[in-house]
């Protein structure tokens, strides 16, 4: 059986790195699998055979000479091998001589599968990693070389490569899950100095996000920057539920930053002033941010879209202040959740499933039964 194996991302571009090139690579090709689906991903108590799957179907069915692909990438963000990086993959008719072969997991197509959470990161990392290594900037949808819809119609080319070059922003739908989040924090600080349960808090951040349309996720990651993963310390108190540091400056004295009255009017002040900074649109509820009028006399408000652009303007000086957050962030999309919705979701329906097969089973059993005894009764009365 052809063996395949998973990496990190980090992992998988180190051995890259030290590997002996022996063609050239200029372009970075990307496809949806299309089928298997993340379902069919998820579901798989065996997940090498997925990939497995794929080679069969390559080289028994397609004829190829082996799996099409470089590398696969799979929902739970693993890096799958595949065919010999140093041969052409099996990927655009008429354009393989110098291309890399992404594969991702999964059918984005709008309306069916979402490309989200750690396989999402996983692929933006890779991509800006090969760029890197390969020295090239060169990244091809499937469809610019034919009339499919690869790697599905959901994905928009431009704003995948913001994302990649850490043009992340501010505004729009968090990525994250709750329980990446939580269980992230929980990890490095046990004990996080809060008013409330660490769950309550990822849901403040999540749900006064979604309500402002600013990113909880993103939030969130600036608050564990700004406390210290909740450990404070510094001049802002655990009691005052100031998690982003507004009103502290080098000259506050300790404790007379600002303070709101429960964490989540401290975290709804923290989303508004980033709101205030990424948008010139009106707050969604009453201000409870002081520095929110500040920032409207300072003609500040959407002097932010992205997360760097916070660099210099929400902390002084302020070097890689933006960056400090986004690595945060991509530490708890990457961290492992035993049983994220989406693999629950497909369990249970799986479960429900396999329960209707066994019920059939039991009945064609009950049926059987009754034959054999029917069958049973005959022998004995002529015996």
């Amino acid at each position: 059986m052809r063996r395949f194996h998973s990496y990190t991302v980090e992992s998988y571009l180190a051995y890259l790195r030290n590997l002996k090139l022996k063609r050239k690579i200029t372009d970075i090709h990307l496809h949806h699998t299309w089928k298997p689906t993340k379902k069919t991903y998820y579901l798989a108590s065996n997940k090498e055979k997925i990939i497995y799957g794929m080679w069969k179907y390559h080289t028994q069915t397609l004829k190829w000479r082996d799996i099409g692909q470089h590398v696969s990438v799979s929902p739970d963000g693993l890096i799958w091998d595949g065919r010999d990086v140093n041969l052409m993959p099996a990927s655009i008719s008429g354009h393989n001589k110098n291309a890399f072969a992404i594969e991702m997991i999964g059918n984005f197509d709008k309306g069916y599968e979402k490309l989200e959470g750690a396989q999402l990161e996983a692929v933006k990392k890779l991509v800006k990693g090969l760029f890197e290594i390969f020295h090239t900037k060169k990244l091809i949808f499937h469809r610019e070389y034919s009339n499919k819809t690869c790697p599905g119609t959901s994905l928009n080319k431009a704003m995948f490569l913001e994302e990649i070059e850490n043009r992340i922003k501010i505004l729009g739908d968090s990525v994250a899950t709750k329980e990446q989040m939580k269980q992230y924090l929980l990890t490095v600080n046990p004990v996080p100095k809060i008013q409330c349960t660490p769950e309550e808090i990822v849901n403040y951040y999540l749900n006064e996000g979604a309500t402002e349309g600013v990113r909880g996720d993103i939030a969130f990651a600036q608050a564990l920057l700004e406390t210290g993963f909740f450990r404070f310390g510094g001049i802002v108190l655990p009691e005052q539920n100031n998690y982003a540091g507004l009103g502290a400056t080098n000259a506050t004295q300790k404790g007379r930053a600002a303070s709101f009255s429960s964490p989540q009017i401290g975290v709804r002040a923290h989303i508004q002033h980033l709101k205030g900074y990424a948008s010139k649109e009106p707050l969604v509820n009453p201000a409870v941010d002081p520095r929110y009028t500040i920032l409207a006399e300072r003609g500040l408000l959407g002097s932010c879209i992205y997360v760097t652009d916070l660099n210099g303007k929400w902390a002084i000086p302020g070097n890689d202040y933006g960056e400090k957050i986004l690595k945060i962030f991509d530490k708890f999309i990457f961290f492992s959740v035993k049983e994220e919705s989406a693999n629950r979701e497909g369990i249970l329906e799986e479960n429900k499933k396999l329960k209707e097969d066994n019920m059939r089973m039991q009945e064609k059993i009950k049926k059987y039964e009754a034959l054999f005894n029917t069958i049973k009764k005959e022998i004995d009365h002529f015996s």
